[in-house]
């Protein structure tokens, strides 16, 4: 049985490290990552969109320290990129001028953009985020 494998946007990703509806299935998700059954990815471009929703959430008073939340995402993504269960799509050129064209092509942001050009090769894409969920799916991706 192949590993299936799994992109998460930052919405799913935001749903790891702070309490939210859905968040359960996120941390399935990383379960079945952990036994080897799934294998995640996600951009370095979510590296850092994670900080600045963990900062707002701070500053909204949802999460108590950022930093902390953030610290603990970064270790466990090292953690799973060792354990080869977690792929770190790079920020390169190809992905950005892949982004853009979907920018021009859907009028998105290219946050929103990079997530879809990083998702290619996956099994499955993981969003919370209803618009970015309905064009993944016109772009031929398979999203859950």
């Amino acid at each position: 049985m192949s590993v299936r494998s799994v992109y998460l946007d930052t919405s799913a990703l935001v749903k790891r490290y702070v309490v939210e509806e859905h968040s359960d299935r996120v941390d399935e998700l990383y379960s079945e990552s952990y036994a080897g059954r799934v294998r995640i990815g996600f951009s370095v471009w979510n590296i850092g969109e994670v900080a600045v929703v963990l900062d707002k959430y701070e500053e909204r008073g949802i999460v108590e320290d950022a930093r902390i939340v953030f610290a603990r995402f970064i270790g466990e993504s090292h953690l799973l990129v060792k354990l080869n269960q977690l792929k770190l799509i790079p920020l390169n050129f190809r992905v950005v001028v892949e982004a853009v064209n979907y920018v021009f092509k859907h009028g998105i942001y290219v946050a929103d953009a990079v997530q879809l050009a990083s998702a290619e090769g996956f099994d499955t894409f993981l969003t919370y985020d209803e618009k970015l969920a309905q064009i993944a799916k016109i772009e031929g991706l398979n999203v859950i």
